[in-house]
């Protein structure tokens, strides 16, 4: 019988999934695995449909879904977190609002060279001065070489008052002082007692000497009448009283200090004592006050020496300081008025008055006090700025948009430049509290 072809060659099979041979490390083993055991990948998306399905084969649906809830929550508090820092972020910086406007104010250079000014005591358009009075005592040791014989009136100073009227009172030389024991002192040289000034009665400081020499005038604190006015309307009205102690009257051996010794003693003392009362008054006088040393006038007393042993002594000295002062601002006014050659109406200040040195004209006054009226030059450079009322400008400024400031800067002429800061930065209006709008003056180049 014939064979078909078929009977020869093997007829080819259909593949089928079902005919593909399964690897011997995926077959199954008949284990069971839990689905706790079943570790996720770190950083797996499940957004798209293909990772659901392969993520679903093996985790299952609600699953995904608690996964899918957790992750919105916890996207929904960090967003809600944030919003909520923004916020308060500007909450803060709005409870710290403010506004500072920082300005350069008008100015022009000054050269004085020896221009002369004057100025008084009184009056109404005028520099007007005050002086200042210190004393201070010092004392040196310095070696003795033997014994003298001295006869020394006792001295001291005394507050002389003018309870009479507002006009002043003029004391000669040699005026005489007496105590209340009888005892009597003399000023050296005439003088001028200040009229009174309302109910206080004005005043003057001066030194007394014993009327004779020994120590029966060396006495305590007391008050004096003056003799030569008794049965006068003045006696119960110019009378004084001690400020110092009489001391130094001697009559007998006194240790002597060699002339070299002596002078150069003294000459120590005069320099540290102008020095020292220098430093005093310009610790003391008021900030808006400027004293100038060359202003000043330092005179001074020789004191009875003190005995210290057998080979050395103490030369004592009294200095006495009177100092011109003025008001810095009337002193720049003046200064500047005169330079510029014009009537300012408005207020001016002096960058520096330490570039500037003002001198008597002539021989300084011994005792400027009973003087009226003084006259001085001027040395040096200096910067004068025109002052702005700070206070009305602040005012202006309440409430008020940051491009109205050339508008509000036309009621202040002194001000050449201004830069407006306001806080938070996405403000355009100065604060309506004004304590909260600073105003700062720049440094003029």
């Amino acid at each position: 019988m014939p064979k078909n072809i078929d009977d020869v060659i093997s007829p080819e099979r259909k593949r089928s999934i079902r005919n593909i041979p399964i690897p011997e490390g995926r077959r199954k083993t008949g284990k069971v695995v839990s689905l706790d055991t079943v570790k996720r990948p770190a950083r797996m998306s499940i957004e798209s449909k293909e990772s659901r399905e392969e993520y679903s084969s093996v985790v299952p649906l609600h699953k995904i879904e608690t996964y899918r809830r957790r992750r919105s929550a916890r996207r929904n508090i960090w967003l809600a977190g944030g919003v909520a820092a923004l916020i308060l972020f500007f909450a803060i910086l709005s409870f710290f609002d403010g506004g500072t406007l920082a300005y350069i104010p008008k100015s022009a250079a000054l050269t004085f060279d020896n221009d002369v000014y004057s100025a008084a005591k009184t009056g109404e358009e005028k520099l007007l001065y005050s002086v200042v009075k210190l004393s201070g005592e010092k004392g040196v040791t310095v070696p003795v070489n033997g014994e003298e014989q001295v006869s020394r009136k006792a001295s001291g100073t005394i507050v002389i008052y003018n309870d009479v009227s507002s006009e002043s009172q003029r004391l000669i030389e040699n005026t005489r002082f007496e105590s209340p024991s009888g005892k009597i002192y003399r000023i050296a040289s005439a003088i001028t007692i200040p009229g009174k000034k309302n109910s206080q009665p004005g005043s003057i400081e001066a030194v007394v000497y014993a009327d004779i020499p020994g120590d029966s005038h060396n006495t305590g604190l007391t008050d004096f009448t003056v003799p030569g006015l008794k049965g006068t309307a003045h006696y119960s009205t110019i009378y004084a009283r001690s400020k110092t102690t009489m001391s130094g009257g001697l009559v007998g051996m006194e240790k002597k200090v060699g002339e070299e010794n002596l002078v150069k003693a003294k000459g120590e003392l005069k320099t540290a004592l102008n020095d020292e009362l220098l430093s005093r008054a310009q610790a003391e006088v008021p900030s808006d006050f400027i004293l100038f040393p060359n202003l000043s006038s330092v005179t001074f007393e020789d004191m009875p020496q003190s005995d210290l042993g057998n080979d050395s002594a103490t030369i004592n000295m009294k200095g006495n300081l009177f100092g011109i002062m003025f008001k810095r601002t009337d002193l720049a006014v003046a200064l500047a008025q005169k330079k510029l050659d014009t009537i300012l109406s408005e207020l001016v200040d002096f960058v520096s008055f330490d570039t500037l040195e003002l001198a008597f004209t002539g021989t300084p006054p011994i005792d400027p006090l009973s003087l009226n009226e003084i006259s001085f030059k001027v040395s040096g450079t200096g910067t004068v700025l025109w002052r702005t009322d700070e206070v009305a400008l602040r005012s202006d400024l309440v409430g008020r948009n940051k491009r109205d400031i050339p508008v509000i800067l036309k009621n202040y002429p002194a001000v050449v430049s201004t830069n407006a800061t306001l806080r938070p930065f996405w403000k355009t209006t100065f604060p309506d509290n004004g304590d909260k709008i600073s105003i700062k003056k720049l440094k003029v180049e």
